[in-house]
């Protein structure tokens, strides 16, 4: 099996998990997956992405129109780029649902009930979490810093601002965790 086929059956058992992430997606403002230059596409669906990686794939085995040789390669280390992140989208595509819904909670306006606070291995199940989504934020930035192109700046700020308010809950997190463990005799 040569190496084109081998990632084109990878893309499509990544498009098979992609539709069945898509059909599970909570309600609620849909939020691209992406946020840079890699994907032609801006959609909260994730089997677009993996259509978009599919058509260059596509596109490097059919060469029409015919590509140079430089061609080739920038459209394959292109590809390779977009099936790197779409794996890691996958890999933390948990941890994603699982912010989305703490960030619901956590902008509710009833307070909860003394009795039902978060404890100690909670709270440091969600810094967990939080951490893994800040080093996935950081991920984000360094690929849309390599892949600088029109409007990539606004991107740039943009995951910057999200980094800032994942740090910021981050922080918040320690606080009552730092808290917590003063309260607990």
């Amino acid at each position: 099996m040569s190496a084109l086929q081998l990632l084109a059956s990878q893309l499509n058992e990544l498009y098979q998990r992609a539709c069945t992430i898509d059909s599970m997606r909570q309600s609620g403002k849909p939020q691209d997956w992406f946020e840079s230059g890699l994907f032609s596409c801006h959609s909260p669906d994730l089997a677009d992405y993996v259509a978009d990686a599919r058509r260059n794939l596509q596109r490097l085995t059919d060469n029409q129109p015919p590509l140079s040789a430089a061609g080739q390669q920038r459209l394959a280390e292109h590809l390779a780029a977009q099936v790197d992140a779409l794996t890691r989208a996958f890999s933390n595509q948990q941890t994603r649902s699982k912010f989305q819904r703490s960030i619901k909670v956590s902008h509710a306006k009833t307070e909860k009930p003394v009795a039902s606070k978060p404890g100690t291995v909670d709270l440091y199940q969600q810094l967990s979490e939080f951490q893994q989504f800040e080093r996935r934020l950081l991920d984000m930035i360094e690929q849309a810093e390599r892949y600088r192109g029109d409007g990539n700046a606004n991107r740039i700020l943009a995951l910057h601002a999200r980094l800032g308010r994942c740090r910021k809950a981050i922080s918040e997190v320690e606080q009552a965790i730092l808290q917590h463990e003063r309260q607990v005799p």
